[in-house]
């Protein structure tokens, strides 16, 4: 009885490990389950984004075809504010480095007609008998040369054309008050530079401007007299091509065909009868001292620089002090009205002479 009782417990045993053992496995086979049922929406979330971005790069085309009909629609517009008569900004610095400058040399100074200024050059010499103090002897000396490129400045200003009619000298004549205007500008003229000493001689250069306040021009300007040998307006000012009313000029180009010119402060052009076309004293204004800058250019300068659409080239048939005589032909390619409007509001209209 004692034998079948311990086999029975022993059975019993043995059955109770084999259940238990049955469950740990079912429990491994739930957290696998279940381990792979997590791991399948990762996955699916991991397709997913995939699956979204095949519709969207099947949109994208469409929105590149109704980006390119936009440009299409904005090409006249953006075309419209464009025009072909506005001509391209001139740079003065950039025509002034290129081209030369206009200058007539006189006897102890110059005029420079670019750059609108008189210039002269005064010496002294060092007296060191008369003065023992070095210092005090080239002192002195500078002052003497200071007047004296006064006085040169004085014989120059003399001579310049004031018109194609009248001096400097003309108007002194006739009016004295001028030349206490002009000994005044003179008295006020600055010093280029500093004193140079060469071989017991001190040198200055005294500058004048031509018209700038405190120049030259607007001491003598109010009595400048009228032009008398020119006095009727040609009819070409009347005669304005439709092609040129909206003409924008920023200069105008004079061929003189190896002509030489004489300048003047306020040079004239006249047609081929000699009437007026344009007298360059009514655009100046005394109180901006502004006026059309005149230079030596060429046709090839203005081809590399691009300006043919802002400058009109105009034949010169003949030349006198401060006039240049235009052939016909030429003065209509221009709106003289207009420029007489223009040039005389803006400092950088030009005057190229090729």
């Amino acid at each position: 009885m004692k034998k079948s009782i311990i086999i029975l417990l022993c059975a019993m045993l043995m059955l109770s490990l084999q259940m238990h053992a049955q469950d740990k496995k079912k429990t491994k086979k739930n957290k696998t389950v279940k381990q792979e049922q997590t791991v399948k929406p990762e996955t699916s979330k991991e397709i997913s984004p995939q699956q979204e971005n095949k519709p969207a790069e099947s949109k994208t085309p469409q929105l590149n075809i109704s980006n390119e009909k936009k440009p299409l629609d904005t090409k006249p517009t953006e075309s419209k504010p464009t025009t072909t008569t506005e001509p391209a900004p001139i740079n003065v610095e950039q025509i002034l480095q290129q081209s030369k400058p206009i200058i007539q040399e006189k006897p102890n100074g110059q005029i420079n007609w670019t750059e609108q200024y008189i210039e002269a050059k005064g010496q002294s010499v060092i007296d060191n008998e008369r003065f023992k103090n070095p210092a005090q002897a080239k002192l002195m000396a500078q002052r003497g040369a200071v007047v004296d490129a006064q006085r040169n400045l004085l014989e120059i200003i003399k001579g310049v054309n004031v018109t194609s009619e009248t001096t400097v000298q003309d108007m002194i004549t006739t009016r004295d008050y001028i030349y206490t205007r002009v000994d005044g500008v003179i008295k006020g003229a600055q010093m280029i530079g500093e004193p140079i000493e060469k071989n017991g001689i001190i040198e200055v250069r005294m500058r004048v401007p031509l018209y700038e306040q405190n120049g030259l021009a607007p001491a003598i300007y109010q009595d400048i007299p009228d032009l008398k040998k020119v006095s009727t307006a040609s009819d070409v000012l009347n005669q304005i091509p439709d092609n040129v009313k909206d003409q924008a000029l920023q200069a105008l180009a004079f061929n003189l065909g190896g002509k030489k010119f004489d300048p003047s402060m306020f040079p004239i052009i006249v047609d081929e009868n000699n009437n007026l076309v344009l007298d360059l004293s009514k655009l100046y204004d005394p109180k901006t001292g502004k006026f059309p800058k005149l230079l030596s250019a060429s046709e090839e300068i203005m081809k590399e620089l691009g300006f043919k659409k802002g400058v009109e080239v105009l034949n010169v048939l003949r030349t006198e002090p401060g006039k240049m005589v235009i052939d016909n032909n030429s003065l209509k390619k221009v709106n003289w009205k207009k420029i007489g409007e223009v040039a005389g509001k803006i400092g950088k209209f030009l005057l190229m002479l090729i």
